[in-house]
């Protein structure tokens, strides 16, 4: 008797850590699914800026010479590129709805972001991506 019940508790906390892994997994491979296709942007819109001394007014600028095509990604329900305020940094942003909460990836130039932003981050990886509540 206490044998199963020992060998109950251990199929358990087996699973439940199996799920857990499972999910953390998921986690990561989306993630970097997303880095994978969309950092050849954040490269490209870079190397315009060094070229053009200023940043790219849209991504259309970036093809075919830095990419040739802005791609795209089943994980990814929009992409949004805009110039900030100042004029002289852009921010790329990739909405996800692929994990849970929904997702707001952001890449910037000044990788400046306000104190509300802060309170929103998920996480940060790859030194490019930050991750916001969307």
């Amino acid at each position: 008797m206490v044998l199963t019940g020992v060998a109950v508790v251990v199929i358990t906390l087996a699973a439940v850590f199996a799920f857990d892994v499972h999910r953390a997994w998921h986690k990561f491979t989306v993630e970097d699914s997303i880095h994978g296709v969309f950092f050849p942007v954040v490269r490209a819109l870079d190397e315009y800026e060094h070229d053009h001394g200023a940043p790219a007014t849209n991504l259309a600028q970036l093809v075919p010479k830095y990419v040739s095509q802005i791609p795209s990604s089943a994980l990814v329900d929009s992409v949004q590129y805009t110039l900030l305020p100042d004029g002289k940094a852009w921010q790329l942003s990739l909405h996800s709805t692929a994990l849970d909460p929904p997702r707001l990836y952001c890449c910037r130039s000044s990788n400046k972001y306000t104190a509300e932003e802060e309170k929103r981050v998920l996480l940060r990886y790859h030194s490019v991506w930050v991750v916001l509540r969307d």
